[in-house]
C-alpha cells in the first residue's frame, strides 16, 4: 500500500496570504501618499517663500555686509543685535510700535464691534452702511497717504480751508512730533475699520436671533442681552481680529509713514518695520536690518502667544 502525500489545491486567481497580511498593498500605498501628494505645493511654496529666507535673514544678522555682491560678507556674531538694540533709532521705534499696538487695540479691535453690532440689529437696511464702511479698505494705502497729505497741508490743504472759514489757524500736524504719530494712527484705522466690521458681522451672522427674543421675552434689555449672550459667542473673532490686528498693524501704517513723515519729525512716527527699511535699503546695513527683523519676528511670536493664551482661554466656542 502506497503512501500518497496530499496534495494542496490550487485556485486559480487566489492571492497568497502573505501578499495579503504580510505587505502592504500597492493601491494602499499609493493611498498613504495621497495626503502628501496634496500638501506638497503649500509645503514647497512655505519652505521656499519663508522658511528659507527666514534662515538667511539669521544668518545675515550675524555678519557685516552691504549688499555690494562683490564684497564679501564678514561674519560679526551678535553685534548686530547689540548695536541696533542700542541705538536710539531702535530705542524710538520700539516705544512708537508699543503706541501703535496699544492705540490699535481699542480702535481697530473693540470700535468695530459696536458699529457691528448696530448694522446686524438693523438687518438689511444696513447694507449701505456696510459698503460705505468697507470702502476704505478698497482704496490703496498710497492714494489714502497722498489724499491726506493734500488735506492736512498746512499752506494750501483742505483743512485749513475749513479752519479758515471759521477763523481758526490749522496746525501743521505732521511736523509736530506730539500729534503726527497720532495722524498716522487715525489714518489708519479710518482705513481698515470697516474690514474688521465685516469680520465681526460675519461672527454675529452665527448667532441665532432666535435666543434674543426668547431673552426679551424673559425681560433682558439690550445691555443684558449683549454681555449675556452676544459678547461670549463673539469672543472667538475678536481673538482672530486682536491677533491678527496685533501682528499687521506695523505693516499697515508704514505706507502713510514712508510717504507722510518718512519716521519723523525727530523718530517721532518711526516703528520697528519702518525701522528695518531704514537699516536695510537706506543706509544699506544689512546686518543691522536682519537683526532687526529677527527682533521682530521675535516680538511679534511673543505678542501672538501671549495674545492667544489670554484671549483663547476666554473665548466660548458654540457646541
Amino acid at each position: 500500500m502506497s503512501l500518497h502525500q496530499p496534495q494542496k489545491q490550487v485556485v486559480a486567481g487566489a492571492v497568497p496570504a502573505g501578499a495579503v497580511y504580510g505587505q502592504p498593498s500597492a493601491r494602499r500605498e499609493r493611498r498613504d501618499l495621497t495626503p502628501w501628494l496634496y500638501l506638497a505645493p503649500t509645503v514647497l511654496l512655505l519652505a521656499v517663500f519663508t522658511y528659507w529666507p527666514l534662515l538667511q535673514t539669521a544668518y545675515l544678522s550675524l555678519v557685516d555686509w552691504n549688499l555690494n555682491p562683490g564684497q564679501s560678507a564678514d561674519f560679526v556674531g551678535l553685534n548686530n543685535y547689540g548695536r541696533v538694540a542700542g541705538s536710539t533709532l531702535f530705542q524710538a521705534a520700539f516705544l512708537n510700535t508699543l503706541i501703535y499696538i496699544g492705540a490699535s487695540i481699542p480702535l481697530k479691535v473693540l470700535l468695530p464691534i459696536p458699529v457691528a453690532v448696530f448694522l446686524w440689529s438693523v438687518g438689511q437696511k444696513g447694507h449701505f452702511y456696510r459698503a460705505i464702511l468697507f470702502l476704505p479698505t478698497l482704496i490703496s494705502f498710497v492714494v489714502v497717504g497722498i489724499a491726506f497729505l493734500w488735506i492736512l497741508n498746512p499752506i494750501f490743504g483742505y483743512a485749513k480751508v475749513i479752519f479758515a472759514e471759521l477763523g481758526l489757524r490749522f496746525p501743521n500736524l505732521l511736523a509736530d512730533p506730539d500729534t503726527a504719530i497720532w495722524v498716522i494712527i487715525g489714518i489708519s484705522t479710518w482705513k481698515v475699520l470697516g474690514f474688521n466690521v465685516l469680520i465681526y458681522l460675519a461672527g454675529l451672522a452665527s448667532i441665532n436671533k432666535e435666543l434674543i427674543e426668547a431673552m426679551r421675552m424673559d425681560g433682558a434689555g439690550d445691555i443684558t442681552i449683549f454681555r449675556r449672550l452676544i459678547w461670549p459667542l463673539l469672543t472667538p473673532t475678536l481673538t482672530f481680529v486682536a491677533i491678527s490686528t496685533v501682528i499687521f498693524t506695523m505693516q499697515q501704517v508704514f505706507t502713510p509713514i514712508d510717504l507722510m513723515t518718512e519716521g519723523g519729525p525727530s523718530n517721532s512716527t518711526t516703528n520697528l518695520f519702518y525701522m528695518i527699511y531704514q537699516y536695510s535699503f537706506v543706509t544699506f546695513d544689512v546686518g543691522g536690518g536682519a537683526a532687526g527683523t529677527m527682533m521682530l519676528f521675535g516680538f511679534l511670536m511673543i505678542m501672538a502667544f501671549v495674545q492667544f493664551r489670554v484671549l483663547d482661554r476666554r473665548a466660548h466656542y458654540q457646541q
